[in-house]
């Protein structure tokens, strides 16, 4: 800027000179030829002087502008994973408070709405004959709805609801702490990321079944329990990548993920009418190979060198809290299969689960015992022994038979032990699959098992065997509406409703295509996910910082024994009105009189106590 004023002034020192010679001899040609050059010289002056003042107003703006985008940025890169957060969170609000509400069950009975005419009761609330006003009935055009039946009693589904919770937050949470230095990114970022995808799956999941006549998404019981269905999801992909991600990579997967997670749940029970009471195929295998194929997508050659994987060997206490982990994931399985299971096909859902999952947890134990000649494996223990309830997962509420559970859970725990001694190096160092957490041997594998002996199961089901809850097991194979087959039934089973009049067979052809649908879906929409997550604004953690909680986490201050001894020492030369002495002498207590002397309250310690 300085040289261009020095250009320009020069420029307009010269410009008076020949001014004024051009004045002298034009004076006796033309008397009004001064003013006219004097004029002429203003204009110069004045254009010279506005296209630098615009110059220099540019140059100002442009140094703003450049000053404000480091300070976005310094801001961004200090404060990325807390705005992530909170503008998510801020979404969440807003779009609650325009299209959340509580469904039947929150609603008092003189707000409820019939599901047929969809009027609201207060306008055609009348008291049946014989009834009080305490058994009101809402009577429409169509039929009869009482309103204070609860669709979704609490009474029935919060216990297992609770049990799926403590899973979620407690169990995969405390899986995960086997790492040796990320024992608080694996419990505290499951917590993070599991309350993120509630609000986010309870929204996504009421998007695709918004009715045509409301648009509100109403909340039930069941709404919040498929909602933890879909964090158990993301946690096991997040399994897969577990420390090798930054926190905000973390947050991008699962908002992501989220969609797709819900997408295929709607596919798979809205479309392909599957039974999948225990998530076999929406959420073990989803999870489990979204996972594998996020990790792929991502993955670095180092990652598959032996030394990286010795940074995550833990330390005795690391696996015996990952072991605590287990066991919760272990007692509670029964009430994650039949969480959402009805009428008889919940109690065959805990009596199969229980069953398969001892038997995992047996055949786990046996097949360590021989892999690693008469001693257990705790990563096999850990996490093999919760196959069986996995693998039962899509057809626990089915005639399975006790003897059928103990055959699936038995060879589920002895696939997943052999996939932990077998299969993981092989994909790790020879496809570049590395698995943090082993989700291939505890969900993929398992989950891929399930998925075909659903099918199986579910061809084979017979009328005689489901008796009078055949059409309760398998809504689809009623027959069609208005047929005589179905009015000959209706007479029989007066709650009945219409099918679609499938086969068995047709039944097992659907659990196979949502098997092929969900894998289609898991591996593309990571891949997608994972070109998202290459992007250098995530900032990708590297050698110095992977399994490592200090990148995001305040860490306790360690102290060494002798600069604890000094810090007691320097403690110690505070008089008693506050002021260091630094002159008190030092001694070295020995006896225990002496120590507890010094004290004197009869606690001692081994360091050294002023006089």
């Amino acid at each position: 800027m300085k040289s261009l004023f020095k250009e320009e002034s020069n420029t307009l020192f010269l410009i008076p000179g020949l001014a004024y010679r051009s004045c002298n001899f034009a004076k006796a040609y033309f008397p009004f030829a001064k003013t006219i050059l004097l004029f002429a010289w203003i204009q110069v002056v004045s254009r010279e002087l506005s296209v630098s003042l615009i110059s220099c107003c540019l140059d100002e703006l442009l140094a703003a502008y450049r000053s404000a985008i480091a300070m976005l940025e310094a801001v961004w890169s200090r404060k990325k994973i807390g705005l992530i957060i909170g503008i998510s969170q801020l979404a969440f609000i807003i779009i609650f408070g325009f299209l959340v509400d509580y469904g039947w069950d929150g609603s008092p009975a003189s707000k409820r709405t019939s599901s047929a005419s969809h009027s609201e009761v207060s306008k055609v609330v009348v008291v049946l004959p014989g009834k009080n006003a305490s058994s009101m009935a809402l009577q429409t055009v169509d039929h009869p709805v009482p309103v204070t039946t609860s669709k979704f009693p609490v009474e029935t589904y919060y216990a297992m609801f609770q049990d799926v919770h403590v899973m979620v937050f407690v169990g995969f949470g405390f899986l995960m702490t086997f790492l040796r230095k990320y024992g608080y990114s694996s419990v505290g970022f499951n917590f993070l990321l599991a309350a993120y995808v509630l609000q986010w799956s309870t929204l996504m999941r009421g998007f695709l079944r918004l009715s045509e006549n409301d648009y509100r998404i109403k909340l039930d019981i069941v709404s919040l329990i498929n909602s933890d269905f879909t964090a158990a999801t993301i946690l096991i992909s997040f399994g897969v990548v577990l420390g090798k991600l930054s926190m905000s990579q973390y947050l991008i997967m699962v908002l992501f993920e989220t969609v797709f997670v819900t997408i295929n749940e709607w596919i798979c029970y809205e479309m392909f009418f599957i039974k999948d009471v225990g998530g076999t195929v929406a959420i073990h295998l989803f999870g489990a190979f979204f996972g594998l194929a996020l990790a792929r997508t991502i993955h670095q050659k180092k990652w598959s060198h032996d030394d990286f994987n010795k940074l995550k060997f833990g330390s005795h206490y690391n696996d015996l809290l990952s072991l605590i982990g287990t066991l919760f994931l272990w007692m509670f399985w029964p009430s994650f299969n039949a969480a959402l299971a009805t009428d008889d096909g919940r109690y065959r859902a805990v009596f199969n689960t229980y069953f398969a999952i001892t038997a995992s947890c047996l055949s786990a134990f046996m097949t360590s015992s021989f892999l690693s000649h008469g001693k257990f494996s705790l990563d096999i223990i850990q996490n093999s022994t919760l196959a069986g309830g996995v693998v039962v997962g899509a057809v626990c509420d089915m005639y399975l038979y006790p003897w059928g559970a103990l055959i699936c859970g038995a060879g589920a725990g002895v696939i997943s032990a052999l996939g932990y001694f077998y299969l993981g190096p092989i994909l790790d160092r020879k496809l570049g699959f590395h698995d943090t957490c082993g989700v291939n041997n505890l969900h993929a594998m398992p989950a891929f098992l399930g998925t075909l002996i659903s099918a199986i199961v579910a061809g084979c089901a017979t009328k005689e065997v489901y008796g009078s809850g055949y059409y309760t097991q398998f809504p689809k194979h009623a027959p069609l509406a208005n047929t005589k087959e179905f009015l000959d039934l209706k007479a029989l089973y007066p709650d009945l409703q219409p099918g679609l009049g499938w086969t068995p067979a047709i039944q097992a052809g659907y659990q196979m295509a949502a098997m092929g649908v969900t894998l289609a879906l898991a591996i593309g929409g990571a891949v997608l996910t994972g070109m998202v997550l290459r992007l250098p604004i995530w900032d990708a953690v590297n050698e110095y910082n992977v399994f490592e909680d200090d990148t995001h986490w305040e860490l306790p201050t360690k102290m060494k024994r002798d600069d604890e001894a000094q810090l007691r020492e320097r403690i110690g030369r505070v008089s008693k009105d506050g002021d260091y002495n630094s002159d008190q002498p030092v001694v070295v207590l020995h006896t225990l009189s002496e120590k507890k002397a010094a004290t004197g309250n009869g606690y001692y310690s081994d360091h050294k106590a002023p006089v």
